[in-house]
Formats: structure tokens, C-alpha cells, sequence
């Protein structure tokens, strides 16, 4: 598979090293707001710095959108208008009313989108799921759910996200909704 990438800060280079390891990834092409920045993880991991529009012309299989939130829908929607495949990192939109919008246009298109909900993947949330549905831990009454990054995020982080609590609150909603079917 041919890749593109848009965006290797924090978590986009933490999804270049995965894609660039995976035996199934034949071409790997980065992009970024920051080009030496593109350039440097290409260089590390032996893939191609490229830009936002040669990634939308290349030709490519799927898609990956680690940018800002800011760009999520718009990134969402050139992928979907190219008929690229695209997993993007959560939120789709900043508000609800765009989330929408773009949940209903990528329906129309019939492009397969997923949005990064990991947790649902993790093996400790699986085994609590099976254990809830299956009535091993009881009635379910109250649920406790405590979201926290291992170091705080960079200080122009909090502007363009909303904060590190409206950034990853949206794990816990989609955790709780997750679990308890």
C-alpha cells in the first residue's frame, strides 16, 4: 500500500514509525506545516517529505490525517472527494454542527472513514466489555473514567485543540458508550 501522511507532530510521527514498520506499506509519503519537520521524520524513517497537494495528486491508497483539529473536516473531505480511504485522528470537527455536516457528506461518498478511537482496541477495555456484557462484574452502576497524557502536551497545543480536557474527554464519551453498549 501507498500511504500518505498529513502531519508528523506528537502522534502523526508516533503513526509514521507504525506505518513505516508495517509490511504492507510500500511508499510512505509525509507532509506538514512545518516542512523541515516532514523532512526530518522522512529522513529518519526512510520514507518521502512530500506536501498537502502532491499527497491528494500521488496516486496513493488511504490516507492519514494527524493534523490540528482545526483541519480535521476540510482534510476529511479532500480525502473524500479524491475517493481516498482516510483514519483520522479524533475529533472529525471542533463543533458538533461540522461534525455532522462532514459525517453526512462522507456517507453520501461511500469513501471508507475511521476516526482514531484506539481505546476500543486496547486489550484491558475489550476484557472489561466482555465482563460487563456478560454480567461477571455485577450491575453496572457508575463509572469512573480518568484520562491523562504521560507528560503535558506543548504550550501551542492548548490554543488550536480546546485544552487537553476537551481534546481527550472524547475518549471517555466514546469509552462509556463503548462499554456499556
Amino acid at each position: 500500500m501507498r500511504i500518505g501522511l498529513l502531519g508528523v507532530g506528537r502522534i502523526g510521527a508516533a503513526h509514521a514509525e507504525t506505518l513505516h514498520e508495517h509490511p504492507n506499506v510500500t511508499e510512505l509519503l509525509l507532509a506538514d506545516a512545518d516542512p523541515a519537520r516532514a523532512g526530518e521524520v522522512a529522513r529518519r524513517l526512510g520514507a518521502r517529505a512530500s506536501t498537502v497537494d502532491d499527497i491528494f495528486e500521488a496516486g496513493l491508497d488511504a490516507v492519514v490525517v494527524a493534523t490540528p483539529t482545526a483541519t480535521h473536516a476540510d482534510l476529511i473531505l479532500r480525502a473524500v472527494a479524491a475517493e481516498l480511504p482516510v483514519f483520522c485522528e479524533k475529533p472529525i470537527a471542533a463543533d458538533v454542527k461540522r461534525t455532522v455536516e462532514v459525517a453526512q457528506r462522507v456517507s453520501q461518498a461511500g469513501v471508507p472513514v475511521q476516526v482514531g478511537f484506539q481505546r476500543r482496541f486496547d486489550a484491558g477495555y475489550r476484557a472489561a466489555r466482555v465482563a460487563l456484557s456478560e454480567g461477571r462484574v455485577g450491575t453496572l452502576h457508575r463509572m469512573h473514567l480518568v484520562t491523562a497524557d504521560p507528560a503535558p502536551p506543548h504550550p501551542s497545543y492548548v490554543p488550536a485543540s480546546g485544552g487537553i480536557f476537551r481534546d481527550c474527554h472524547i475518549h471517555d464519551f466514546d469509552i462509556a458508550r463503548w462499554l456499556t453498549g
